[in-house]
């Protein structure tokens, strides 16, 4: 990303469409290579969705201050989010793998038990069949007749398709009602009833909850209004 900067993300002779396709074809399969056999778990996942975003939002020339939600950069952007290109790289292979012919090793690994050992004390560690588990739970797929629809190529890919993008359309539905649901506790109403003390600010008669946030919410006022060389006086 950072070698790319000054060539393809801040050329402004380049559209949007053909940087898209420069970050798809160079960083995303950089990233990503060898990610359908990789077992991550949440916060594994989590990262690499902040680092798709963040490069998301460089190349569309988004920043912080404009406060675009994730799911619109999305939608601009006209790509998943990494826990939806993370999951459909997965369930793929894994559909490759059913269909190999017995004895090879990826399909003996996959079905293959330990005949000896031990597992240490404690919680047991993530399997890549229990991430498969998780996507096709996720993707209204049946953990226990996949196999049988795995068998067909062309049934499979499209279940896939189908699976990732109700599973997208999900959690884009779960990241707007948080996202409402924190605004909304951030701008509580003013009554009789309020017990803030002389958190409030003067120009808005917005309540807040501490100093600091008052504080942070003038300065977003001030940055908002141009008024950056305007000191807001503090309680």
């Amino acid at each position: 990303m950072a070698r790319l900067s000054a060539r393809v993300w801040e050329n402004r002779m380049l559209t949007t469409n053909t940087k898209m396709q420069v970050y798809q074809a160079c960083v995303l399969r950089t990233l990503l290579y060898g990610s359908e056999a990789w077992t991550l778990y949440s916060h594994q996942e989590c990262r690499l969705n902040t680092f798709h975003l963040r490069s998301l939002r460089k190349i569309l020339g988004i920043k912080w201050q404009d406060q675009i939600p994730n799911s619109s950069v999305l939608e601009l952007a006209g790509i998943q989010s990494m826990y939806a290109i993370l999951s459909q790289r997965r369930l793929r292979w894994l559909g490759h793998v059913r269909r190999m012919d017995d004895g090879r090793i990826p399909k003996d690994i996959l079905y293959g038990e330990l005949a000896t050992g031990s597992r240490r004390t404690g919680r047991p560690i993530l399997r890549y069949k229990d991430t498969c588990k998780r996507d096709m739970k996720s993707g209204c797929i049946d953990p226990t007749n996949w196999e049988a629809l795995a068998a067909d190529r062309s049934k499979w890919r499209a279940a896939v398709r189908t699976a990732v993008s109700h599973r997208e359309e999900q959690r884009g539905e779960q990241w707007e009602e948080k996202r409402k649901r924190r605004h909304h506790r951030g701008i509580p109403l003013l009554d009789n009833s309020t017990s803030f003390s002389g958190f409030t600010c003067s120009s808005c008669n917005r309540a807040c909850g501490s100093r600091i946030g008052l504080f942070s919410h003038s300065k977003r006022k001030v940055w908002k209004n141009g008024l950056n060389s305007k000191r807001v006086g503090l309680p």
